[in-house]
């Protein structure tokens, strides 16, 4: 029987995650499989509930479905109508019914088995993740300093709900997940004495609760986007004038020491097998294959690549009995 994937594409701001799992997806379209995109709200998730089957069959996201031209207006009402009541009380205890792919009587029912591949994303943009997004990515516009210690209690608290909600039932149902980062943002959270002071200790982020379900459940593959160990201040500076796209650039992103200093630990060979190793020592699990790719190839290089090196895991997996 076939095994999960559970791809997760990172790296450092300005690595085109978003890009890389957008041509991945695309892959898995052109081979007919079947896609459902769970990025966004808690309304975006709801979309891909059951009882909206028969809004949902054709489209991959609720966005698609609303900017379809062939799709009723009605139909576009009367599911607005029907999940933002699910979001302000269920219509049975006057509570809410968010999505989840475990069938009980306090969520909205999301069947595993309505796709073969799973889209994914951090932060999400529901629940904690949409705490995290709004505060800890703008931190600054809110009065304070950013602080990596509450980042990584903001990221393993939706890690938490993303896997009680979501990707156990997936991983557990052989589906394919495709994710843009998880716990290895790591690299952006850790303690360094010099560069980052105020980082949250590698133990006590290996322990928080979130991780402990992120580590059982690793992703079986990484691939990650990254420059060299020797990059340069005005080489990010460049790189970020060439992709930012004119976008509100969060804190992150706007710090290049930070920056260089979060690329060396996703490109230095073993510190990501280091951090995984002691993450399923503590909690079970396996160690993720890892890819990595050069940050300076083009879209279509890194496209071909990443999608060659999907086309053996999916072989592979295809193999095992």
């Amino acid at each position: 029987m076939k095994s999960c994937v559970d791809l997760v594409i990172g790296g450092p701001d300005m690595s085109g995650t978003s890009t890389q799992v957008k041509s991945i997806v695309q892959f898995f379209r052109d081979i007919n499989w079947k896609i459902r995109d769970l990025r966004g709200s808690e309304l975006h998730a709801l979309f891909h509930a059951q009882r909206f089957s028969k809004f949902n069959q054709n489209h991959e996201r609720m966005q698609d479905f609303l900017n379809d031209p062939n799709v009723p207006e009605q139909d576009k009402q009367e599911f607005i109508s029907q999940s933002m009541e699910l979001l302000h009380g269920g219509g049975t205890n006057q509570d809410l019914q968010v999505a989840s792919c475990i069938n009980n009587s306090v969520s909205t029912y999301i069947d595993p088995n309505s796709a073969d591949v799973w889209v994914m994303e951090e932060p999400t943009k529901r629940g904690a993740g949409q705490v995290n997004r709004t505060i800890e990515q703008q931190r600054t516009k809110y009065g304070s300093s950013l602080h990596p210690v509450a980042a990584a209690l903001s990221h393993q608290a939706y890690r938490t709900d993303e896997f009680l909600r979501f990707r156990k039932a997936l991983r557990e149902a052989n589906k394919v997940i495709i994710r843009s980062r998880s716990e290895e943002s790591a690299c952006y959270q850790i303690y360094n004495p010099v560069l980052l002071p105020q980082g949250i200790s590698r133990e006590d982020y290996l322990n928080l609760p979130g991780h402990k379900f992120a580590f059982s459940y690793a992703p079986t593959h990484l691939f990650i986007v990254c420059a060299g160990n020797e990059w340069k201040k005005e080489q990010y500076l460049q790189l970020k004038k060439q992709r930012s796209g004119g976008r509100d650039i969060d804190d992150h992103e706007k710090n290049a020491d930070y920056q260089l200093f979060v690329n060396r630990r996703y490109s230095q060979e073993g510190w990501l097998e280091g951090l995984y190793q002691d993450g399923v020592n503590l909690h079970g699990g396996k160690v993720p294959e890892l890819t990595r790719f050069n940050i300076y190839g083009s879209i279509t290089e890194i496209k071909q690549q990443m999608l060659r090196r999907l086309f053996q895991i999916l072989k592979e997996n295809a193999q095992q009995k």
